[in-house]
């Protein structure tokens, strides 16, 4: 045997099984690329390259500026001249070193992630370019395959043929993935920073930078201490390439991070009314891709004010929560909620809603979906519907103890707030005191039926209870619906419908829909000024003084309320020209405490929105319409005062139903002349500051009301 021959075989047949290997190995790789290629997407549109469009909603300013937009997506294109140069650095220096050297491919960045990988025995570094990422974005999937690394290889060849590098980053900036929703910097500077991203600061931009490798671990909304450790890398490496000195990565490095809200800048709440809205209207097709603009009511200046005024609101509110439980404050989860809705009462056109404290923990928008028992805040509707019956404002309901049937056998007996009782008082003073009994005496007299009917023509949609604890506003009612109803009394007796859009065009700029105004005539104007100035009373004499203490000086008509076992509280007012309503509960219908009502907890937050929105424009009055008089009386017999009467008050009466019998409760029955009545009428004008009461309170602190026992209905 030639052992010679042998060991000739021996030596080739490895060499010839490693050649035949790798040439399959070659093969099957110019298999995969000419398989890829088959199927490689097209680039050649990639500069004009947009997602669906998305319906954009602009808020009602001049010029008007961008709220929200509603897409798949959330993405905002910005050119990369709006984008601060520090941010351009960070993403350079934490996600591609040599981008403005490669062409397309990183060799070195590979080769040691590589090893990286190697070492630790994991998936720990990667190595594609922003070139690579770009192209995955576009046109590829995630999934982690050989095909789609070398498909993702070459569309990364042929983007660094066909485009400037500068070209390239404008388009991953404004592609990539941050996190919570938002696609590209802009969107993400809003989420995060409450801001657009040219005002980013070098710390906002070197935590943004760190977020695209991973959004789910980076984001300081998920992890502020790891997004820090992310941020410190980015200014480390960003000093390490030259960008900026160790000193400003050190001062960056130990800035505090300040997130706001989104609610801050786009109006969660308000934005997904309207998107309701749409979707019903058109349909999710062309809200979400059909690039719909939106022109709607909103005011952000309005909208700003009224969230921090909420936002400080509930602080507050939840100390004195706490310390009429005295006990610690609730959990997260069981957090105290608010509403508001500011709107304007001659239009109807809303401008600023909040439906709850944090949209990101809770999307139930409590200002139009919630509905709640209003308390007190619903009296003005049974009043108003016993002026429009024939009954005044100084008319005398003996306030004393009484019992009503109830549908099931048993009586029911309403009380006061202070469980007490007050004799003889007139409806001006009842309802600016808010006295429970008076106003279920009132309802008893005019019908429940009656007032049903009527509130509904002031937009409550009920349904109502068909018994006498309406009087003490059992029913239950929306915020919205009940800042509309108010905004009669300021509007002169008209309503205006609600609206939140004033005009919607398609993608090709038709109008699809313009806002035409919906006015009815609910009372007369004279019913309606009537109740302006006993509600006016109700904030400068009554259960909502506390406005006047804080500051609030202009003229202004409002109505506390809150229910029974203090679960709800209301205030609702308004000034000639802008009305507004605020609740503060739980969504789980806790009470809120002993003797927490509308006046201590929901009025002050009205009046700091109220105050701030309200501040560079003229003081107004509200208008008094002909066909009301001035006339003097005596409000504890609610006859015409005589010279005798020492506690003489003006009231105002529609001509036709002015008391036509004098007081005989005094010695004299000489009714005033009109020089006293003028004279009287300057002692009793109210400053908004302190001034005189109309009928001897001497500013003594009376508490809200809340409802009286229910049983027996």
């Amino acid at each position: 045997m030639n052992w010679g021959s042998l060991g000739w075989l021996n030596l080739r047949v490895p060499t010839r099984l490693a050649g035949f290997i790798i040439a399959a190995a070659v093969g099957m790789a110019g298999g995969l690329v000419f398989t890829s290629l088959e199927d490689m997407p097209d680039i050649v549109d990639l500069g004009r390259y947009t997602a669906s469009p998305a319906t954009k909603l602009y808020d009602n300013g001049t010029p008007p500026e961008l709220i929200s937009q509603l897409a798949i997506e959330q993405r905002t294109f910005v050119p990369m001249t709006r984008m601060p140069r520090g941010l351009l650095d960070a993403i350079v220096s934490i996600e591609d070193e040599r981008f403005y050297s490669h062409w397309g491919l990183d060799l070195w960045g590979i080769a040691r992630a590589s090893v990286v990988n190697l070492v630790s025995r994991r998936v720990k570094e990667g190595g594609s370019t922003l070139t690579q990422q770009l192209a995955r974005t576009l046109f590829l999937t995630q999934e982690r395959t050989i095909q789609r690394k070398i498909k993702e290889a070459l569309l990364a060849f042929q983007i660094e043929r066909k485009y400037k590098k500068e070209e390239i980053l404008e388009m991953y900036l404004n592609q990539i993935y941050l996190g919570h929703g938002a696609y590209g910097v802009e969107q993400a500077a809003r989420t995060y920073f409450g801001k657009h991203v040219e005002e980013m600061t070098l710390p906002e931009c070197a935590m943004l930078a760190g977020i695209p490798r991973s959004p789910t671990n980076y984001s300081p909304r998920v992890d502020m201490a790891r997004a820090l450790a992310r941020r410190a890398l980015v200014l480390q490496k960003m000093s390490g390439l030259g960008f900026i000195t160790k000193e400003e990565a050190t001062d960056a490095a130990q800035t505090p991070l300040q997130l706001r809200q989104t609610e801050t800048k786009n109006a969660p709440y308000f934005a997904a009314h309207v998107r309701q809205y749409l979707e019903n209207t058109y349909g999710s097709q062309a809200v979400y891709r059909g690039g719909l603009s939106v022109l709607t009511t909103l005011n952000q200046r309005y909208q700003t004010i009224a969230q921090k005024a909420v936002e400080q609101g509930l602080e507050s509110a939840e100390r004195l929560v706490r310390a009429s439980w005295r006990s610690t404050a609730p959990t997260d989860a069981l957090r105290l909620q608010a509403a508001l809705v500011a709107m304007d009462p001659r239009t109807g056109a809303i401008l600023a809603m909040v439906g709850g404290r944090n949209f990101q923990l809770s999307e139930f928008n409590r200002a139009t979906q919630a509905k709640r028992q209003p308390g007190s805040s619903f009296k003005p509707y049974i009043y108003v519907t016993a002026f429009m019956n024939g009954f005044r404002p100084s008319d005398i309901i003996d306030d004393a103890p009484q019992q009503f049937p109830g549908r099931d056998g048993k009586s029911w007996q309403p009380s006061n707030f202070e469980r007490k009782f007050f004799g003889p008082t007139s409806l001006r003073r009842a309802l600016s005191m808010s006295r429970n009994v008076v106003t279920a005496k009132l309802l008893n007299k005019v019908g429940v039926r009656t007032v049903i009917a009527q509130a509904k023509k002031f937009g409550f949609s009920g349904p109502f209870r068909d018994d006498l604890t309406l009087s003490l506003g059992t029913s239950e009612v929306g915020l919205l619906e009940a800042v509309s109803a108010f905004s009669v009394f300021a509007n002169g007796g008209i309503r205006a419908d609600p609206y939140s859009i004033k005009l919607v065009k398609d993608g090709q700029g038709n109008i699809l829909e313009q806002h035409r105004p919906s006015m009815t005539s609910v009372v007369q104007p004279q019913v309606a000024y009537q109740m302006i100035s006993i509600l006016q009373d109700t904030i400068d004499f009554g259960t909502a003084r506390v406005v006047r203490r804080l500051g609030f000086t202009r003229p202004a008509a409002g109505k506390t309320g809150s229910t029974n076992d203090f679960t709800d509280a209301w205030f609702v007012g308004s000034t000639p020209s802008l009305v507004c309503g605020v609740w503060v509960g739980y969504d789980d219908r806790r009470s809120l405490g002993k003797n927490m009502t509308g006046g201590l907890i929901a009025a002050p937050v009205w009046a700091s929105f109220m105050a701030e929105a309200l501040e560079s424009t003229p003081r107004e009055d509200f208008t008094r319409p002909s066909g009301l008089v001035t006339v003097a009386i005596d409000p504890t017999s609610g006859l015409l005062a005589t010279g005798e009467c020492k506690r003489a008050v003006s009231e105002i009466f529609e001509e036709g139903n002015v008391p036509t019998q004098s007081c005989d409760r005094h010695n004299s029955t000489k009714p005033f002349s009109q020089v006293d009545l003028e004279q009287l009428e300057q002692t009793l004008t109210p400053t908004g500051e302190g001034g005189t009461t109309r009928e001897g309170t001497g500013g003594r602190f009376e508490p809200d009301d809340a409802t009286g026992q229910q049983e027996g209905f």
